[in-house]
This record gives structure tokens, sequence and C-alpha cells, in this order.
């Protein structure tokens, strides 16, 4: 009897050595899973990062952007820094739920340089270029050398690149849009189709960069700092303030006219800032990077 107790008793520890053993494992098992999993998820947050940098760059200089893959996601923001270059946050997160305080986040930033195109900020020179005769009334003012009837300017020879090329370029591309349409900055091409022209009228307006209209363009209001380009004529009246350099491809004999109180002014710094818009046919080139 007494055998019998001894070996109940050793039995019931004997099971009990091997729950503990089995809950031991068990839990060690469960957080080396744990451990793996989240180490997964790191890793896969900063392939998420990359990823957004990646689409950042190939779609400069436009931002935010967003997105998702398998269960990650997402997001960058992009700034311009000048001349050519940019910088690119990017915040990739595992689960996608990346408000989650459980998430994997990784965060990346990277320094991104356009390759400047080859033409020279220095060629531009005069406030207005035309092809045909520039006109200018009333209280318009115009500081700068006015360039009319100038039959040998052509695109490629100030910008470096074709039309085809900064229209497929433009950051921004509109067809017959509204009045005062915005954004105009960075690169913008204007298609005039049906309407009879583009108009600016609003004092309020603004817009910088490159302003490329295919088409009439009718300014009386607004502030634009930059180049503008136009494939047809070009009236600018009312009290318009306009800085940098202008250009009026028509053919016509009278193509630019100003009235009224405009202030029309060349300006190389916004010459030359205008120019770092200009759709580089070069890939860009990440010069730096780091993890945040």
């Amino acid at each position: 009897m007494n055998n019998r107790g001894f070996i109940l008793v050793a039995s019931y520890m004997v099971v009990a050595v091997l729950i503990i053993l089995a809950t031991t494992f068990s839990a060690r098992s469960i957080g080396e899973k744990r451990v793996a999993d989240k180490e997964r998820d790191t890793v896969q947050a900063l392939w998420l990062a990359e990823a957004g940098v990646d689409r950042a760059i190939i779609e400069l200089p436009n931002t935010p952007l967003s997105g998702t893959l398998g269960i990650g996601a997402y997001s960058t923001q992009t700034t311009a820094l000048g001349s050519g270059k940019y910088l690119i946050n990017s915040t990739g997160g595992v689960p996608l739920a990346t408000i989650s305080p459980n998430n994997a986040i990784r965060k990346v930033s990277a320094v991104v340089q356009q390759p400047l195109n080859p033409a020279n900020p220095g060629d531009v020179t005069s406030a207005i270029t035309a092809n045909g005769d520039v006109t200018v009334k009333g209280s318009a003012q115009v500081n700068g050398t006015i360039d009319e009837e100038n039959e040998v300017f052509n695109f490629e020879d100030v910008f470096g690149i074709s039309k085809d090329a900064m229209k497929s370029g433009a950051v921004h591309h509109y067809t017959d849009p509204a009045n005062n349409i915005t954004p105009v900055d960075h690169s913008t091409w204007v298609d005039i189709d049906t309407a009879t022209e583009m108009k600016i009228s609003d004092s309020g307006w603004s817009g910088s960069g490159i302003l490329v209209v295919n088409g009439n363009l009718t300014i009386t209001g607004g502030h634009f700092s930059g180049i503008i380009w136009v494939i047809g004529t070009l009236r600018i009246s009312g009290n318009p303030i306009l800085d940098g350099a202008f250009f009026v491809e028509s053919g016509a004999e009278v193509d630019t006219t100003l009235t009224g109180n405009p202030i029309v002014s060349f300006n190389g710094n916004a010459v030359s800032s205008a120019f770092g818009f200009i759709p580089s046919m070069s890939a860009p080139q990440i010069i730096g990077w780091k993890e945040d």
C-alpha cells in the first residue's frame, strides 16, 4: 500500500515537472515568435519606407503621396530645397493601420538631386521678348529691355528641351482652364483648344515657376514670378505685378499689348529659380539618405 502511494506521488511530481517544462517551452516559443514577428515587421516597414522614396522620386515633385503594399502602408512628403534638390521624408508601417501603437514603423529621409538642364538662365536678359510688336500704353510700366520683332528666339534655345518634353514633364497640365486656375507653380502647361484665351483677373491670384500657354493669354490681375511663354497673343492690363521674363511667340504683327497700370519687371533671380523647374531628361539621383 505504501509503495502504491509512493508511486502515485512520484507520478504526480513527474507530471507537474512535465507541465512546468511544457509551459516554459511554450512561453519561450511564443516569446521567440513574437520577437521574430516584430523583427519581420520592422524589416518590412523599412522596405515600405524605401518604396515610398522610390515612388516620390518617380513622381517628383508631387506631394504628399501614400500607398499600400500587402498589410503595410507608406506615406511621403516632398520639400523643394532649390537648385533641383528635394528632401523626401517617407514613413512605412506594418500592419496597415499606422496609427496603432503596436505597429512596426520606420522613417527614412532622402535628399534627391534632379540634374539641372544645360540651358543657362543667364542667357535670358529681357523683360519681354516677342516675335511681333510690343505696344505699351497708359501707365503700364516695363522695367527692363523689350526685345520686339525678334525672329530668331525659339523655345529649345531658351529652355534646352523641346516643347513636347516640357509638356510631358509639366507638373500641372490644363486644357481650357477656368479663369484664375490654380495651382500654377513649378512647371505648368496650358492648352487652349476651344476657349478663346486663358484669363487671369483676380487680384489675389498668384503663380510662379514656368507657365507655358499654348494659346492666347490675358492678364488683368494677380502676381506671377518666373517665366511665362505664350504661343499666341499676350494682353496685360489692370494692375497685375509680373516679375521674371516673358516670351510671346505668335507671328502676329502686334502680339503683345500692355495697358492700364501693370508692372512688368525683368527679375534675374525669378528666372534662375524658374529654370530649376525645367523637366530634366536625366533621372533623379539620391545624394543623401538616412533613417530617422
